[in-house]
């Protein structure tokens, strides 16, 4: 559906964009956290400026490209007037910021942090460290004792305590205030949503996908897993060395890994396994003595007319274990390879 001249208005994309993932009204209030009746009235128009962070939870619940971004930004811009007095025209020519209100942390990759559609710096390593754990920990608290562990191990300085206050104080006025960090005696929390942070968002698009596979829709299933992936720019926290092994961290990229796991599962039950091959090389090239995920790349493979190729991964894992670790294959890549040479993939 092509945009209008005069711009499509915010609730009619929104709409559009629904019905295009095939999602109810009650499914997607539900997942951005708003009654039925609030997305009801955006839809029919009857809300003509709703509040940025309420329009980012549906764009991360649909999983919209930066194209559909940039143009929900556009009616969210002319709907509401931008609090300005220019004219229609000039702010249809105008570049919309992807994120124009608000903060958004990411850190399934490098840590980032935009605001107001900035880039914003984030000061030392201890700084963004602490962010750093927040945003794994985003929802619930931390404690200041788990900050300073984080930061300085079993010998921290006495002015711990102080330094910690100061990096949640600045933390908070770069964020924008309260809202976003409170905080609760000695504890710290980011309170946000999935439009505000990609891990939440990348929690909350694996729930639908695995939501689609229980009522059998393996199709919306393989999107949602494809959305969910697509966030990761990177390891988690890659540029923060403070708090990338935290097991807070591991537990993110075990997430990413066993989604990657049952991505490919289900596209091979929707007759379709070459999607997931993309996802499943990365995820072997990560980590090259993985055995799962080696056993479920050579079962793709297979079901996707690749055989020889399935046989080359077998023989590479194979060779590697007896170089590095003088261990044969496990069970479970034996029968990964008996499986291919028996022409049997089915899930």
């Amino acid at each position: 559906m092509a945009r209008k001249d005069d711009g499509e208005p915010m609730g009619a994309l929104i709409k559009r964009y629904r019905e295009d993932q095939g999602i109810t009204q009650r499914e997607l209030a539900v997942a951005a956290g708003m009654s039925v009746g609030a997305l009801r009235d955006l839809e029919q128009g009857r809300t003509r400026s709703p509040r940025w962070g309420t329009l980012e939870e549906l764009a991360a619940v649909l999983g919209v490209d930066q194209a559909q971004r940039a143009e929900l930004t556009l009616a969210w811009q002319l709907d509401a007037g931008l609090r300005s007095r220019q004219p229609r025209a000039d702010l249809r020519r105008r570049r919309p910021a992807m994120f124009p209100n608000g903060a958004r942390v990411n850190v399934l990759g490098p840590l980032t942090v935009w605001r107001d559609g900035a880039l914003l710096g984030l000061g030392s390593a201890r700084q963004r460290a602490v962010l750093g754990l927040l945003a794994l920990h985003a929802g619930g608290g931390v404690h200041r004792d788990a900050i300073t562990d984080m930061l300085w191990g079993e010998r921290p300085p006495a002015s711990a305590v102080a330094e910690v206050q100061g990096y949640v104080s600045r933390l908070r006025k770069m964020l924008g205030g309260k809202d976003l960090l409170p905080a609760s005696g000695p504890c710290y929390r980011l309170a946000a949503g999935a439009g505000q942070l990609d891990l939440t968002a990348f929690r909350m698009l694996l729930s639908q996908a695995q939501d689609a596979v229980a009522r059998s829709d393996l199709a919306r299933g393989c999107d949602r897993y494809e959305q969910a992936l697509g966030l990761w720019r990177g390891d988690v926290l890659a540029d923060v060395d403070l708090a990338r092994d935290h097991p807070a961290a591991v537990e993110a990229s075990c997430l990413r890994a066993d989604a990657v796991l049952s991505y490919a599962e289900t596209a091979l039950m929707a007759d379709a396994p070459a999607r997931a091959l993309p996802r499943l090389r990365e995820l072997c090239g990560r980590d090259p003595l993985n055995e799962r995920a080696h056993a479920r790349l050579m079962i793709t493979l297979a079901a996707a007319g690749q055989q020889a190729a399935a046989l080359q991964v077998f023989t590479g894992l194979r060779d590697r274990l007896d170089a590095e670790l003088g261990l044969p294959p496990s069970p479970v890549l034996a029968e990964a390879h008996l499986r291919v040479l028996g022409h049997d993939w089915s899930v």
